[in-house]
């Protein structure tokens, strides 16, 4: 009996030495942490908006921002209001409004607790931009397929309480979806 503790206590107690090791080359509590500095020759990728040097005014999602005129430009809506509500306590709310056409001037705000995401000011447009890239909604959508394209390509679920889709388009044309569950 007492070669088989002897046996079991040996190589536990070399472990044990071996985790309260006083090697100098392992530090267990590190006093500093060393974050090297941002790269100042980084080149940058002209579609995508760099914040620190665009000229960025973003105050409660509201921004302006001359560098997102040309994705403005190709945007086919000037106003763009999606709420859709789930669970009492889940809704995906999107809401995007271009402030003055040609200054680069909006606002954007995305509330999304379905995917818990909260996005304002540039990082809303981008992304809003960046679904509607494949959506064809216009002034000739129908209601039923406006909703089936939102939900496809906000990847959302169909078992919604409350949908709510209005937009303005750039020639003028607005447009309200309502749909009740």
């Amino acid at each position: 009996m007492k070669k088989w503790i002897y046996s079991i206590s040996i190589p536990l107690f070399a472990i044990g030495l071996a985790a309260c090791s006083n090697d100098p080359s392992v530090d267990n509590h590190p006093k500093e942490q060393v974050v090297p500095p941002p790269n100042e020759n980084a080149t940058t990728n002209d579609d995508q908006i760099n914040k620190e040097d665009s000229g960025n005014k973003s105050d409660d999602g509201n921004v302006q921002d001359m560098n997102a005129k040309k994705l403005m430009d190709n945007f086919p809506y000037t106003k763009f209001d999606l709420e859709i509500d789930y669970a009492p306590d889940m809704e995906y709310d999107f809401e995007y409004e271009e402030k003055d056409a040609g200054s680069g001037s909006y606002r954007a705000e995305l509330n999304d607790s379905v995917h818990d995401k909260k996005l304002k000011g540039i990082e809303a447009f981008q992304t809003l931009y960046t679904l509607m890239q494949d959506v064809r909604i216009d002034e000739n959508t129908t209601k039923e397929d406006a909703i089936q394209q939102i939900l496809d390509t906000f990847q959302l679920d169909d078992n919604y309480t409350k949908f709510e889709l209005d937009y303005t388009m750039k020639n003028g044309t607005k447009k309200e979806f309502e749909d009740r569950k």
